[in-house]
């Protein structure tokens, strides 16, 4: 297995909009300051950089090259308590990969992605391991038979995919507060164009209206990210720019 560092990218706050329903009238309620999105880490995975270190991964790449690339992308969403004690009871990270104006048999998926299950929170991600053929290796949540249903506080789902999306649920042990890393290894037709659209969803349990959903309000930049943009060849990841952070 190989590890590979993450960056930390910065955060930036986000403003969730309620979903319009069919008895709530315009214009919908928006909240400000619950939560933050980080600036992408986008890597392609290389034969090149495989033989210059990364061994386990040469032969996979190697062959897979004539027909194939691979990309690392990764992302934290942040969930901050709440002021009016309003607490998050659920949210969504979801990434819809496509080529555009290609055919659906030359559409990218999520070859890997992490976390699968998580029962418990955990710090912000600072790397992840890699195995020969670029699967997320990361520890399993294994339960012991008579222990009972342990409560699920992230569920990962779409892997080998197009829509992979993980699911975040607060429990009675753990509130939905925290930073959540999201990284999935991507597999596109070689030479395509590759984007990624963001979405994030939250729903806020109101002490007088009950559950509520909301939707993030994302800026272009953090929303599409285009995995194939030009990069510096010096330097290990890249990172896509907001506007005005003069990139």
């Amino acid at each position: 297995m190989t590890h590979l560092e993450l960056p930390l990218t910065p955060l930036h706050e986000i403003d969730l909009v309620e979903v319009p329903r069919l008895q709530s009238p315009a214009p919908q309620h928006r909240i400000e300051g619950r939560v933050s999105l980080s600036t992408a880490i986008v890597h392609s995975l290389t034969a090149e950089e495989a033989a210059a270190g990364e061994a386990e991964w040469l032969g996979f790449l190697t062959a897979e090259a004539s027909h194939s690339d691979y990309f690392l992308l990764s992302l934290t969403c942040a969930f901050r308590p709440p002021a009016n004690g309003a607490p998050f009871a659920d949210a969504a990270v979801g990434v819809l990969l496509e080529s555009p104006d290609e055919p659906a048999d030359r559409q990218p998926i999520a070859w890997s992605i992490s976390p699968k299950k998580r029962s418990h929170p955990v710090e912000r991600a600072t790397s992840i391991g890699l195995s020969a053929k670029l699967a997320i290796v990361e520890s399993t949540l294994e339960l012991t038979p008579g222990q009972g249903r342990e409560d699920l506080l992230v569920i990962g789902m779409g892997e080998r995919d197009s829509d992979p999306e993980w699911r975040i649920q607060a429990t009675d042990r753990h509130p939905l507060i925290g930073d959540e890393t999201f990284t999935l290894i991507v597999k596109a037709t070689a030479g395509a164009p590759v984007q990624a659209q963001v979405t994030v969803a939250a729903t806020i349990k109101h002490r007088r209206f009950g559950l509520i959903p909301y939707r993030a309000d994302l800026p272009t930049a953090l929303r599409t990210i285009d995995l194939r943009r030009r990069t510096d060849r010096r330097d290990r990841y890249t990172t896509a720019p907001l506007p005005g952070s003069g990139a």
